[in-house]
């Protein structure tokens, strides 16, 4: 990381977290999520998230799982770092109550989840939105409510045939921002900022003086900018609407 650079980015992340606004908890999940049987467990479904990931491989799909009670928000979407490796990502969720597979692809994919119905959304929109100094491609998602109790799943696809790259999944309705995700923050930061496609040998993104700033900078950046990180993504946008 350049020090110049990063003393900038310090600065502005440092500047834009005065404004008291509603977060989004930040995560990264690293690869091993490519069947529902090693899904990443939502094991606070309510809770908005900000989570990067990656599709490292072709055709490559990532699971999330999470248990909700009907009448419970439903509400996924998805959106790219608008940084090196970004790229548009579709989804689909499934899970008891929702109505009938509308294509074979979700359709394969209800069926390796074992669940009954599912629905489908493809990327859509690509305005830039910039949250905490960070920019971000939206690429929309699904708002409703879950029909009925039960183990939804959350699949993640490249919207182009055999693209791979870096994606933020953004789950749950619930605001919240506190001390713990000061490390999720800066995990995040590192995550938009690494290079794609990562190769062998590259160095670590925190590696000597400069990466003792970036230490530095990206815990200040944690704890001043986590509270407006990805705020007002859903910012006037429809409530949660009842499953069809």
């Amino acid at each position: 990381m350049n020090v110049r650079a990063g003393i900038a980015t310090a600065s502005l992340l440092l500047a834009v977290a005065a404004a008291p606004v509603e977060a989004h908890a930040p995560m990264v999940v690293e690869p091993g999520n490519e069947s529902p049987g090693t899904a990443f467990v939502l094991d606070d479904p309510t809770l908005s998230r900000a989570i990067g990931a990656t599709l490292d491989e072709p055709g490559e799909v990532d699971w999330y799982r999470m248990d909700l009670r009907a009448g419970d928000a439903l509400v996924v979407e998805v959106t790219a770092p608008d940084a090196a490796g970004g790229i548009p990502t579709s989804l689909a969720v499934l899970g008891p109550g929702l109505p009938s597979p509308a294509d074979d692809e979700t359709a394969e994919l209800a069926t390796t989840a074992g669940a009954e119905g599912a629905l489908a959304h493809a990327a859509e929109g690509g305005g830039r939105e910039v949250h905490g100094g960070l920019g971000f491609i939206a690429w929309g998602g699904i708002r409703t409510t879950a029909p009925a109790d039960g183990t939804y799943w959350i699949a993640v696809r490249a919207a182009e045939e055999g693209a791979t790259g870096k994606y933020v999944l953004a789950p749950g309705v619930r605001e919240e921002f506190g001390p713990e995700a000061v490390g999720g923050m800066a995990d995040l930061v590192v995550f938009f900022n690494a290079p794609w496609p990562h190769e062998a040998g590259d160095p670590a993104p925190t590696s000597g003086a400069d990466g003792m700033l970036a230490t530095v900078m990206l815990i200040l950046a944690g704890v001043a900018a986590g509270g407006v990180l990805l705020a007002g993504l859903r910012r006037g946008r429809r409530p949660p609407q009842p499953a069809p």
